[in-house]
């Protein structure tokens, strides 16, 4: 079971923090993509509508590498987009070999329904911290990924 409370300072190791961090970030992104898959659009599903939303059309290869995703599961995810009605594709007139992704009307209105379930389960998680702890925590988070390697966080959010 977890220790609640502050621990003592020199009983905490970057591995100790390391290890912490990563049972969070999985139990989160469980909770997460639960909580959307159950209201209709996986964690996923909604990382692409988020790309096309905030950059509009473009092609699979540029939508892989802006969400940090392999070619191929960019494509398993977009044909299943596609069968919903929420994304289209096309050609790409520039690259014969290239298919354009673009979110349709359903697709926007799933995007927006997403984010509403986003916002609400973010609140459960992080509500109960004050204001000045999630200020600490994301200047925490945000040091830590500025100290990664050169590329390791090149995904746009």
């Amino acid at each position: 079971m977890p220790q609640k409370g502050p621990v003592p300072v020199e009983d905490v190791s970057a591995v100790a923090v390391g290890q912490a961090y990563l049972e969070l970030h999985h139990g989160l992104h469980r909770i997460v993509d639960q909580r959307m898959t159950n209201a209709g659009l996986s964690l996923t599903k909604a990382k692409v509508l988020m790309r096309l939303t905030a950059d509009g059309p473009m092609n699979q290869a540029t939508l892989a590498a802006q969400l940090g995703f392999a070619p191929r599961s960019v494509t398993d995810t977009v044909d299943s987009l596609e069968r919903e009605g929420l994304v289209t594709r096309a050609e790409d007139d520039t690259d014969r070999r290239a298919r354009i992704v673009t979110l349709t009307p359903a697709g926007t209105e799933a995007w927006e329904k997403a984010q509403i379930v986003r916002a609400k389960v973010m609140d459960e998680i992080f509500g109960g911290l004050s204001p000045q702890e999630r200020a600490t925590l994301v200047a925490l988070l945000t040091d830590i990924r500025n100290n990664l390697p050169s590329g390791a966080c090149n995904v746009r959010k």
